[in-house]
Order: C-alpha cells, then sequence, then structure tokens
C-alpha cells in the first residue's frame, strides 16, 4: 500500500490514516521534545505512542499495514501532518531495510532528522544504555567495540541510506542546539516543512521534554542477565507490552547511583572519534545544513 502526493492536504475521515511524514531521529537528539511541540499543533495529529517503530523489523513491521493504521485512526477531520517519531529508524546497519518498508507503504512522505553533537550523542546514548541495563562496559571500551553508537552519529550516513527513496526537497535536517536556543524560528521553519500554519507557538514551548532515564542504574544482577549473549538478541524480539510489564516490575528494585563521571569520553578517544566523523560532518553541512553550520568544530 503506498499513497503519492505532491502537497499535503487534509484528510477526510473516509479514507485510511496513514502518516505524511516522520522523525526518524536521531536518538538523543531532542526529538521527545519537538514530538510534544508538534503533537500541541491543531493542524497535526501525532499518536500517544511516540516511538511507533512499525518500519522496524526488530519491533512491530510483522503486525501489518493495518495495525499501524491503527495508530492513527484518531487523526481529527481536518488534519494536515500526521506523523510519528521512531528514532530506530537511523540505526543502519544494526536496523536495516527501514527505507524502503517506509517508501512502499507511505510514498511521498516528509523526513524531519534532528542532528547533535555526534560525540555528546554517542556520551547520552552510553549513560542511557548503562542506566538501563543495556551496557556495563567502560565507555572507551564499548565505543570500540560497539559500533552502534558511532554509526548513529554518522548522520550523512544515515540519510544516504534514504535518498534512493524519498527526495531531497522532503527531508528537513534540524541542529538540536537551534531547536533548544532558537525554539519559535526552528518551529516557524518545521510547520512550513509540514504545509501547517507556521505561526502557532505550542502552549508547551517553553518546556524541554526529556525521555531519558534518570541516574540510577540497574541492580547487578540484572545487568549481568542482560550480558549474555543469547539474552540480548532475544530481548530485541520481545513485545512492546512485555517490555512494559518487565519495566513495571523491576522498576522497585534497589538501584545503583549512576557515575556520570566514569561516562566521560577520554581525551585521545574523543580526538580519535572527532578524526573519524570529520568527512561525515562535511557531507552534513555540504547536503543539508549549508555554510552557516559550524560543524561542531569536527568538520
Amino acid at each position: 500500500m503506498s499513497r503519492d502526493k505532491n502537497s499535503l492536504k487534509s484528510r477526510s475521515s473516509a479514507e485510511p490514516t496513514l502518516p505524511n511524514f516522520l522523525v526518524i531521529g536521531a536518538m538523543k537528539a531532542g526529538t521527545t521534545s519537538l514530538y510534544h511541540y508538534l503533537r500541541d499543533h491543531p493542524q497535526v495529529f501525532m499518536p500517544e505512542t511516540k516511538e511507533v517503530n512499525f518500519f522496524n523489523p526488530l519491533r512491530n513491521w510483522r503486525r501489518g499495514v493495518g495495525w499501524y493504521e491503527d495508530q492513527f485512526c484518531a487523526a481529527p477531520e481536518g488534519a494536515i501532518a500526521v506523523g510519528e517519531a521512531s528514532t530506530s529508524y537511523t540505526k543502519f546497519p544494526w536496523i536495516q531495510g527501514v527505507p524502503e518498508r517506509i517508501a512502499a507503504v507511505l510514498g511521498d512522505v516528509r523526513l524531519i532528522y534532528v542532528v547533535r553533537h555526534p560525540v555528546e550523542r554517542m556520551r547520552s546514548q552510553y549513560l542511557h544504555h548503562l542506566a538501563t541495563g543495556q551496557e556495563w562496559r567502560p565507555i572507551a571500551e564499548a565505543f570500540v567495540q560497539e559500533s552502534m553508537y558511532l554509526n548513529i552519529s554518522r548522520y550523512a550516513f544515515q540519510l544516504d541510506q534514504f535518498l534512493p527513496y524519498v527526495p531531497r526537497d522532503r527531508v528537513l535536517v534540524l541542529d538540536s542546539r537551534d531547536l533548544r536556543a532558537d525554539r519559535v524560528p526552528t518551529l516557524r521553519r518545521i510547520f512550513e516543512f509540514l504545509e501547517v500554519e507556521p505561526n502557532w507557538v505550542p502552549l508547551t514551548v517553553e518546556q524541554e521534554f526529556l525521555r531519558s532515564v534518570g541516574r540510577q542504574m540497574k541492580p547487578p544482577s540484572l545487568r549481568a542477565i542482560r550480558r549474555v549473549p543469547k539474552i540480548r538478541t532475544l530481548s530485541t524480539y520481545v513485545p512492546q507490552p512485555l517490555k512494559t510489564l518487565k519495566h513495571r516490575l523491576t522498576s522497585g528494585l534497589a538501584t545503583q547511583e549512576l557515575d556520570v563521571e566514569q561516562a566521560l569520553v577520554p581525551d585521545e578517544l574523543q580526538r580519535d572519534l572527532r578524526r573519524t566523523l570529520r568527512t561525515d560532518v562535511e557531507r552534513l553541512r555540504a547536503a543539508y545544513l549549508g555554510d552557516d553550520f559550524d560543524g561542531w568544530g569536527i568538520g
């Protein structure tokens, strides 16, 4: 099932609802705040669940397009922009085939991609994984052994996966610093991109919404279980309701204070990462963010 359109238009109650825009990432770059600002716009609909993860084969793809349509059945008649925000859509090569699935189901969809200083984003992801028990290694060891941290921060590389399927003018790339420091003008750009009323100011515009966990770590016993390779593999196939139940059952267990100092990136490693990322940052500037973008001092 696919849908083609040159411009966004309001929907009628007679037609099934599928998104005409997606927030595709990046993880730990401010997408939770953006999701809330977008939901506040009267001409925008996004479901109550932020991370729908339909096009992720490890999550909800197997549920089918009918299930995906159901996530948007509450979209009001007259909604112009209907969308969702799933950061797993830009985790290639760990999660593959996302752009192809999006093109097959949604056709001419618009993409919003929020980017952040790549090393800071990696560190934030590491802290999140440390707190949730998905990570246990020292930060330097984790960054060297697990390529996912680096690849998610290779923003031009992630966008490369979409360009065969989505025209360049259907992709809006935003620096997370603009969303934080120049929020209203940045939201105006986003609203113009989505062809909704650009001068709307969300009631929540002064707030920042953080999906990150607090500075607590799961007990050592739970973290040890997560280290078993087969357990880590199987966990990707656990349905979300069971994951939610597990979180509720374990949230009351004794936790340890998260030592943020252990998540400082050593200077030598930081220099290596910046060198590795330089070409990608330069491509991001040339293709998407323009000459005014400072490249975070990397490229």
